[in-house]
């Protein structure tokens, strides 16, 4: 029989259906995957079997009864530990946050326990997601299943790591400047950006700016729709909504018709410096394109002067975390000390001035995305750096995902090719605000023409 860990997240939940096999089943077999490589990649923060196996008798016999959950019936899940989950501990890689046990879920968490996942811990993830490196002074450093001695990036690396490794079958991140996809491209996995409000951030320290927002991670765009689908959906308790189609397994095979429309791809956007195997490995994207009948130009869009306002945006997401969770900063490390540090001394100023300029932008991509369906261009400029590299010392160029969460705009990376070191590629892929059901279909008919 195939390893039950190398099933699609998808052929798991509809042999959990057919009951060929048993959540039990299926949560024994994570178990010993989890035990057998977490020592070496360190993606949990908290594992608790006691309760998975609880919960994983209980949709047994649901299912015997014929009964189930839901469509992630019997699905382990890993939740980042950012995220809040009832009688499990959620540190946000804090010391002050140690040994806090939420008596409540975040939302989008409950609504994945509705659907039946089993929740086997969570996810290695940086002091308030603050840092491309996936370390913390409560957990320690998570490292690349793929080759420990490399990172796993920021700030969902325990997340990527543990879909990387085999040890769930889906994982949520969260995303304010690339931390699902970063560590995706660095795992060889998918993950996504959605427009903010698709999925409901509740609750959330920072709820009106939209920039900080949950997201699905999965081995493959399939996957991770199954999982976006009990995550998504409106709430009141968000002052932000959608307004898009919501993303529907049932469409996503749906094929593009001939001559479907226009892409842009460049292979260094927005000036960033690519590694030219990086360059090399996502290169092959145009042809593709091209055989599945869109025209595709060298072309990005106009993000680049948001560059100049990085600092403001890091520090205000920063410092409202810091309003709203009152760590005890004597206790904080490098990487959250710093981002807060960048708040200071900001004035009202410059604030108005980032604001001038994001709406200036704004009227630039709109224009841009009138001509265009989709952009694509590499998630990251280089190669996963070492695992050991203090915060300060980090060598990647992050523009390629840092410039897109301000104008609110889905994206996602998908595997695509290997650069030099033999370590997986990223392809990036964005598409204009609301269009996430579009963009996902897109980028599956990208995943799939890539495997054939």
């Amino acid at each position: 029989m195939t390893d039950i860990t190398a099933l699609t997240a998808e052929d798991m939940a509809a042999r959990l259906r057919s009951r060929s096999l048993s959540a039990r089943e299926v949560l024994a077999a994570h178990k010993a995957q989890t035990e057998a490589r977490n020592s070496t990649v360190n993606a949990f923060v908290t594992r608790d079997w006691d309760a998975a196996e609880a919960r994983a008798a209980e949709l047994d016999a649901m299912a015997a009864s014929g009964a189930f959950a839901g469509p992630l019936h019997g699905l382990p899940v890993a939740i980042k530990d950012c995220f809040e989950t009832k009688g499990l501990r959620t540190t946000w890689g804090s010391r002050s946050f140690e040994k806090h046990v939420p008596d409540y879920d975040a939302l989008h968490v409950a609504r994945l326990r509705a659907a039946g996942a089993v929740i086997t811990g969570k996810s290695n993830t940086p002091e308030f997601t603050f840092s491309g490196q996936t370390s913390n002074l409560v957990a320690g450093t998570t490292r690349n299943p793929l080759n420990p001695e490399k990172t796993v990036a920021g700030s969902s690396g325990g997340a990527a790591a543990a879909l990387a490794a085999n040890m769930v079958a889906l994982a949520d991140g969260s995303d304010l400047g690339g931390s699902t996809r970063t560590p995706a491209a660095w795992c060889g996995v998918v993950g996504y950006r959605p427009t903010p409000g698709l999925i409901p951030y509740a609750p959330n320290p920072a709820p009106f700016d939209g920039l900080s927002v949950p997201g699905p991670m999965a081995r493959s765009v399939r996957d991770l729709v199954l999982m976006l689908e009990a995550m998504q959906g409106n709430t009141p308790r968000q002052p932000l909504g959608f307004w898009q189609d919501l993303p529907r397994l049932a469409g996503l095979e749906e094929a593009p018709p001939r001559s479907a429309g226009r892409v842009a791809l460049s292979l260094s956007p927005f000036g960033a410096c690519v590694d030219a195997s990086v360059q090399a490995a996502i290169a092959p994207a145009e042809a593709l394109c091209q055989r599945l009948g869109w025209q595709v130009a060298a072309d990005a869009p106009g993000l680049a002067p948001l560059l100049a306002h990085g600092g403001i945006v890091r520090g205000q997401c920063a410092l409202q975390i810091q309003t709203q969770l009152q760590p005890d900063m004597a206790l904080a490390g490098e990487s959250f000390r710093t981002a807060c540090a960048q708040a200071e001394g900001r004035s009202l100023a410059e604030l108005a001035a980032y604001q001038k300029t994001r709406a200036a932008v704004w009227a630039d991509v709109s224009s841009f995305f009138e001509r265009y369906d989709f952009a694509l261009w590499p998630t990251a400029t280089g190669m996963p750096f070492s695992a050991g590299l203090r915060d300060s010392e980090l060598t990647e160029d992050w523009r390629t995902v840092t410039l897109t969460p301000p104008l609110e705009l889905p994206s996602i990376s998908i595997p695509f090719g290997t650069s030099s070191d033999g370590m997986p590629a990223g392809l990036h892929i964005t598409g204009p605000k609301g269009a996430d059901a579009r963009l996902l279909q897109f980028a599956r008919s990208i995943e799939r023409a890539g495997r054939t």
